[in-house]
């Protein structure tokens, strides 16, 4: 019995692209943990988008990698705009 590579990969790849989202965008706040469920997800939703389109830029074993990581960054970068949309405190002084 073998295990497709989501059991390694997805959890390895998504943690990775979420750090350097994290490095990239320059804070580390609240929404770690959402965005770190989009990342997986994103993980997941790009690697069936590239099996289903035939995107074989990077492969390593069954996991298409370039999309992989493109579903991440779409994701979280979607997490983050739409948090942005919340309600806005106004402090008086």
């Amino acid at each position: 019995m073998t295990l497709g590579p989501w059991l390694v990969w997805y959890p390895a790849l998504a943690l990775t692209n979420l750090l350097v989202f994290l490095a990239v965008r320059g804070r580390f706040g609240r929404s770690v943990v959402v965005l770190l469920l989009a990342a997986l997800a994103g993980v997941a939703l790009g690697d069936r988008i590239g099996e289903a389109t035939g995107l074989e830029v990077l492969r390593i074993g069954d996991m298409h990698v370039v999309s992989a990581c493109i579903g991440a960054w779409v994701l979280m970068l979607a997490v983050t705009l739409l948090s942005g949309l919340g309600p806005v405190r106004i402090e008086e002084e």
